[in-house]
């Protein structure tokens, strides 16, 4: 009878190991889980998978699984990081990486774009669909606060740094909404420009100057707040690919200066878009499926740069590269550095879903 017991006891501790493993005995393997967020600590030589979502009952959870769509630091603490997600809503962490959650009071879905109040860092906007959302109490209750009615999906937020009552807001036809005060009254719409509005940029200087990056039909510029705004085509037709946008962001040293990362390669520009160079890559213009990149923000000869399956880092604004395979198997799609140190660095990727 004994000898009986312990049989059963040996096979079902045997069973419950083999499950909480996942061992798959034949069949189709289950995808590697390399998605979510990867920090460094030394300037992009090593990197990790942040992935550890603690729980109070049970084993914890993970995003390793995670895709990443947007990635946005809180400009008043460089340890809090909001997450958003392809279809999970939005995770974060107050620590850096170290432990993630998930907000509970956000809805599943897919968010685009989040924007953390520059003066309030508990005051947050994120996209949902054709809606946006609002918190004023980090993140434990949301309402909305627009509706896009034209049928498109709101792709960017962004918020004066300036005058924080000012929020702008872009969608996947080209729509420019604005409010003037935190979101309670939006214009109807405020302008408009061809294209998915997939970035756009406030001049941490002047905040009157706001570029706006489109997927496909390139980048357009505003000098008063949007009242205007015109395609700056003209400095960048000789780069073909540059309409085919892959990141767009300041360079953090130099007023008026800007880094576009396209399907030509990376152009750089020191007079907030009249003229644009080329920074020399390893591979030529329009051969290398580059995807996001990032520029220390204490000394701009130091950049980063993805494609899907290498990392890219010079010291020397591009008269040297030094590649590395791409820690992940999963596509790149934010790079963020830490303001007060320089050498930690964030990177999300993505994971599609099954065919």
């Amino acid at each position: 009878m004994f000898k009986k017991s312990l049989l059963v006891f040996s096979l079902s501790v045997l069973s419950l190991t083999l499950s909480a493993c996942s061992i798959n005995f034949g069949g189709s393997k289950a995808p590697p889980s390399d998605a979510g967020v990867y920090k460094s600590a030394d300037a992009g030589e090593k990197w990790a998978q942040i992935k550890l979502v603690p729980s109070i009952s049970g084993a914890p959870g993970s995003i390793a699984n995670i895709s990443a769509v947007d990635m946005a630091m809180d400009p008043q603490d460089n340890k809090a990081i909001y997450l958003g997600t392809e279809r999970s809503g939005i995770y974060y962490t107050y620590d850096g990486g170290t432990r993630w959650s998930k907000l509970k009071g956000f809805p599943n879905g897919k968010v685009n774009s989040i924007a953390v109040d520059p003066n309030s860092k508990c005051v947050i906007y994120a996209t949902l669909g054709r809606f946006i959302k609002k918190t004023t109490d980090c993140g434990r209750t949301w309402r909305d606060i627009f509706i896009e009615d034209g049928g498109a999906e709101i792709t960017e937020i962004a918020i004066d740094s300036y005058n924080t009552n000012i929020i702008y807001v872009g969608t996947s036809k080209g729509k420019l909404y604005k409010s003037f005060d935190q979101g309670r009254k939006w214009s109807t719409p405020f302008n408009s420009i061809s294209g998915n509005i997939a970035k756009i940029l406030i001049d941490p200087i002047d905040t009157r100057i706001i570029y706006f990056a489109t997927l496909k039909k390139g980048i357009f510029k505003s000098t008063d707040a949007g009242v205007n705004i015109s395609d700056i085509k003209e400095s960048l037709e000789n780069f073909k690919g540059y309409n085919n946008y892959r990141n767009l962001i300041f360079n953090p040293s130099k007023q008026n200066s800007l880094f576009l990362l396209c399907k030509y390669g990376l152009l750089k520009t020191e007079d907030g878009g009249e003229s644009w160079s080329a920074i020399p890559l390893l591979t030529a213009p329009n051969q290398a499926d580059v995807r996001v990149i990032a520029v220390d923000p204490k000394n701009d000869k130091n950049i980063f740069y993805t494609t899907k399956t290498t990392f890219y880092k010079t010291t020397n604004s591009g008269s040297d590269w030094k590649p590395k395979k791409l820690f992940s198997t999963k596509t790149p799609t934010n790079f963020l550095i830490d303001p007060e140190d320089s050498n930690i660095l964030y990177m999300s990727f993505n994971f599609p879903p099954p065919k």
